[in-house]
């Protein structure tokens, strides 16, 4: 007899690793495939605590690496760094003008507290139809940036998630930025336009759906 999730005792990882560099952290990697990455956690420390990834051997801390919680723009496109929180994005200037349909999906997560702590990157590999990002990433053409130790590959979000909770993520990858194309006039002069509006009959822990962009 299988049981329930809230009966099941909780899944204990007996390995705690911080690496300073990806490098490392590919070295880690390679030599623990039970390895599971970590960032803000508020997904994987409740599936742990709830009894799932009994294989996971290790807890891989992806939070001491540099530059991985920075927002940038570069030409026409925006990028997020893989530490990069829901409030984070919620407060750039340079999301609300040019990826203004991504910091209101943001603002819908959770409270305060889980937007503070939680990451966009861990939204979009956890692959929940409940996250609301997803949905506005997918709307605004965003594709993810994919991380080995032999070297790096590019994904459309619309590839990259394959079902429910799967991904197109392989072992020894790591997910270390979403680049989204900006809203901001392009160099043709065309002006585009997004919004994000959630319904429901509930204002929280509604399931989230694709939305459209508008010319």
């Amino acid at each position: 007899m299988e049981l329930h999730e809230v009966q099941r005792p909780p899944t204990r990882v007996a390995r705690y690793e911080a690496p300073d560099t990806l490098d490392d952290a590919f070295r880690l990697l390679a030599s623990n495939p039970n390895a599971r990455p970590i960032a803000g956690g508020t997904d994987l420390l409740v599936e742990l605590d709830r009894g799932h990834h009994t294989n996971t051997e290790m807890l891989l801390d992806l939070g001491r690496i540099p530059g991985l919680d920075q927002i940038t723009v570069h030409g026409n496109s925006v990028t997020i760094g893989a530490l990069v929180t829901h409030n984070q994005v919620v407060g750039s200037g340079e999301c609300q003008r040019l990826a203004l349909p991504l910091a209101q999906a943001c603002l819908e997560v959770g409270s305060p507290q889980l937007r503070n702590r939680a990451t966009v990157v861990g939204n979009v590999v956890t692959a929940s139809p409940a996250n609301d990002t997803i949905s506005a990433l997918l709307a605004l053409g965003a594709s993810v940036q994919v991380d080995s130790a032999s070297g790096r590959r590019r994904v459309r979000l619309v590839d990259f998630i394959t079902g429910f909770r799967t991904t197109d993520l392989q072992p020894g990858e790591l997910v270390t930025a979403i680049s989204i194309p900006s809203l901001a006039p392009t160099d043709g002069g065309l002006v585009r336009r997004g919004i994000f509006v959630k319904l429901g009959l509930r204002r929280h822990l509604g399931r989230s759906h694709r939305s459209h962009r508008c010319p």
